[in-house]
């Protein structure tokens, strides 16, 4: 379930995620970047305590993804900063671009069941797989435009392994994890900033979106309104447990234990 250097096409499309949130099933701990600096919780976001970053890492990063049944392990991302990764909390990081044509990482995302695999986004140029823990990278196909996030499912119907989901600013789109076609993913079609889905039931998907917050409870074909803590959030993540966490742009933390029916201020 990060000095920055970028060009302008990969600059305009990192503003919209300065807000990352991940939820870590293996030590059931939320991650969350604000303004450039990682922090985790072990109590559903009450209390936080700061992971540290290697000086390339000081910056916008983009995404936040911990492999499936590994909890020593955190990749971030980021433009001009690539993929790194830490197996220690934080005290040593480990760069990851072998392979990569440069450092202008979008979204990166972690395979929902095998931990050796990841997925990443680089403007102009693609998505990315590694399929042995970032030792090296495949381009896989051009991907829809504009990507803001990607995240990946174990959804059942795929010829493969799963279903890659999209946050693009032209709406949701989604692909088998075999790259045979991205599609749109159902009428959602205003620019989407977060995605995440229910690691119990598949299925289930929340999208955080320029008009509010949508639910869709057949794999992203049909969406419906639900209701939004505060603006629009800026990410989203969920626990295995069923809690949906939502964090708007100034670092606010939101929690709904109804899936998105009702929410509560965690922490501002």
């Amino acid at each position: 379930m990060l000095a920055v250097v970028h060009n302008a096409h990969s600059s305009e499309q990192s503003r919209d995620a300065g807000v990352v949130l991940t939820y870590d099933a293996a030590t059931e701990a939320l991650l969350k970047v604000v303004e450039g600096a990682l922090h985790r919780s072990r109590d559903d976001g009450e209390s936080w305590e700061s992971i540290p970053l290697p000086p390339s890492a000081q910056g916008t990063i983009t995404g936040v993804a911990t492999p499936a049944g590994d909890g020593e392990t955190i990749y971030i991302s980021g433009p001009g900063i690539g993929v790194i990764r830490t197996q220690d909390g934080g005290q040593s990081w480990t760069s990851l671009n072998e392979g990569l044509p440069n450092t202008d990482v979008i979204s990166l995302a972690a395979h929902s069941t095998l931990p050796e695999t990841l997925y990443l986004y680089i403007p102009a140029k693609g998505i990315y797989r590694t399929q042995d823990e970032g030792a090296s990278w495949q381009l896989m196909d051009s991907g829809p435009e504009a990507i803001r996030q990607l995240i990946h499912t174990n959804m059942e119907g795929s010829m493969e392994t799963g279903w890659l989901y999209a946050a693009t600013a032209q709406g949701a789109k989604v692909s088998m994890d075999c790259f045979c076609l991205w599609r749109g993913a159902g009428d959602l079609n205003s620019p989407v900033y977060s995605l995440v889905f229910d690691p119990g039931q598949p299925k289930e998907l929340y999208a955080s979106t320029e008009e509010g917050l949508f639910r869709s409870e057949n794999g992203g074909q049909e969406w419906k309104e639900a209701p939004s803590p505060e603006d629009s959030p800026m990410a989203l993540t969920m626990s295995p447990s069923g809690a949906l966490f939502a964090a708007t742009a100034n670092g606010a933390l939101f929690k709904s234990t109804d899936r998105g029916g009702s929410w509560e201020l965690v922490n501002g």
